[in-house]
């Protein structure tokens, strides 16, 4: 049987630079971050199994519409936005 040391060398090897990266960077910081951590990115994980969200006919001309808007560079304002904060709260 052989070592975790050489099993997890495999396992790192076959993971891609950037998660290289990120394990390292999340070996130094404190076993409740890392639990932290984990739970964040097996959460995320199970999302990306999910089924893609199917919009209603409906959503998706909202969403067209919206796209449109943004295309054009129509956003609220500063002033927009602080009034309705005003109006709403942050």
């Amino acid at each position: 049987m052989e070592s975790w040391a050489t099993c997890s060398e495999y396992i790192v090897g076959s993971l891609s630079k950037r998660m290289q990266q990120v394990l390292e960077a999340v070996s130094n910081v404190s076993a409740e971050q890392q639990d932290l951590l984990a739970a964040e990115l097996m959460e995320r994980l199970r999302l990306l199994e999910q089924p893609p969200t199917r919009l209603s006919p409906e959503e998706q001309a909202e969403l067209e519409v919206a796209l449109a808007i943004a295309q054009r560079g129509e956003f609220a304002s500063d002033a927009e936005v602080e009034a309705m904060y005003a109006r709403h709260g942050r």
